[in-house]
């Protein structure tokens, strides 16, 4: 005998059951590994679609790796022409996006770009399988910079500035050059790998030199805030009607000056809008810096 179907009682207590365990245990499980990207952008790969590659990130962090973080190792360091002072203007609150002038000084901008020199190598892009270089996506050069005392104190700075946060680690810091046509299309930083073991959870963005025309880093996800205040450092255009509400910002780049931003939401998914751009350099040479905090959450002991 064929057994008979469940009753709609029991169906709609098996929903009842089942609507907050997806909710509460599930949904937060997968978000991970499908993180949300509906949102359009405004620099499409020639066929139309939005394409999203970031820098080489490995899927897991292994914390004895010093090629490819920085460990507090205690070592003393000596700051000579630190940046003192720096002024931090808050721009978004969710996802925190921050502007701070001066991070660095110009004696520090002047050493980090005089260090990278002869070490620069052809960007490349990583899609989740491979790593490639791509002009069509990202023409610059890039440079694993030592940890001299200047790195060091960045290094520091970095960590204080996030307020010393416990399973965060600074990436090694690497200087990006672009010189006339170099750019990097949109992008992002995190890849949505935290469930397997770490994903980076901010960003700085440094100028370190600036002697170019173009150049600037596009969010077009963000909007530009309220008023010309803001003008000092993003690109406005002064023919808009009333309200300075256009879609996306530009930010120039300033020697000196970072944008901070965090990539990850609390529940370890990834910001859309931090979909972002290097603009073309249409004269002259841009150096940038990267330097990307990591965040490994602990692993939990399994009792005996």
């Amino acid at each position: 005998m064929a057994p008979s179907p469940p009753k709609l009682s029991t169906l709609i207590t098996w929903l009842l059951y089942f609507v907050p365990v997806y909710i509460f245990i599930l949904d937060p499980l997968i978000r991970p590994f499908f993180p949300d990207n509906s949102s359009s952008s405004s620099w499409e790969d020639e066929d139309g679609s939005a394409f999203e590659e970031w820098d080489h990130t490995p899927s897991t962090l292994h914390l004895t790796d010093d090629s490819f973080i920085s460990p507090e190792d205690g070592v003393p360091v000596n700051c000579p022409g630190e940046a003192e002072g720096y002024r931090v203007h808050l721009l978004s609150r969710a996802p925190l996006v921050l502007y701070i002038e001066n991070f660095v000084s110009s004696a520090e901008a002047d050493h980090l770009v005089d260090i990278s020199l002869n070490k620069y190598t052809p960007s490349i892009i990583y899609d989740g399988v491979t790593e490639r270089i791509d002009p069509s996506k990202r023409l610059s050069d890039r440079a694993l910079l030592d940890r001299d005392d200047t790195v060091r104190c960045l290094e520091d700075r970095a960590r204080a500035f996030q307020g010393w946060r416990p399973h965060l680690y600074i990436e090694r810091m690497w200087a990006q050059r672009y010189n006339a046509s170099g750019h990097y299309r949109h992008h992002y930083d995190w890849t949505g790998s935290l469930a397997r073991g770490g994903d980076r959870l901010s960003t700085f963005m440094v100028y370190l030199g600036a002697d170019c025309e173009g150049g600037g880093t596009n969010f077009p996800r963000l909007r530009r805030p309220v008023g010309k205040a803001w003008c000092r450092f993003l690109e406005c255009d002064e023919d808009e009607g009333a309200g300075g509400m256009q879609e996306g910002i530009t930010f120039k780049p300033i020697k000196g000056n970072a944008i901070f931003w965090e990539n990850l939401r609390a529940d370890g998914t990834g910001y859309p809008e931090t979909w972002h751009a290097a603009y073309p350099v249409t004269k002259g040479t841009k150096v940038g810096l990267n330097i990307w905090s990591w965040y490994q959450p602990p692993k939990r002991r399994v009792g005996r």
